[in-house]
């Protein structure tokens, strides 16, 4: 099956993939000074994932949109918190 090369579906899975990855992150006890840890290293598997679309996959458009999603949480994450 073959999916489709789509930036919306682009921009679910990097924002499910973040979601996943954070409530994962969230169950460890990190201390105060680590507060932006979990959120930093949710977003390490969308960029794998990012590579692996362009790349690998030749999906452009989903790559762009899993590239949008973890370029604006980043600058969320550094700027809100």
């Amino acid at each position: 099956m073959r999916i489709n090369d789509n930036f919306w579906l682009g921009l679910l899975i990097g924002a499910a993939v973040f979601a996943l990855c954070f409530l994962l992150l969230s169950l460890i006890p990190w201390g105060v000074a680590y507060r932006r840890a979990p959120y930093l290293l949710a977003f390490v598997p969308g960029i794998v994932l990012f590579r692996m679309s362009m790349v690998k996959w030749e999906m452009e458009k989903i790559g762009k949109g899993i590239l949008l999603v973890t370029f604006v949480g980043m600058l969320l994450v550094f700027f809100l918190i």
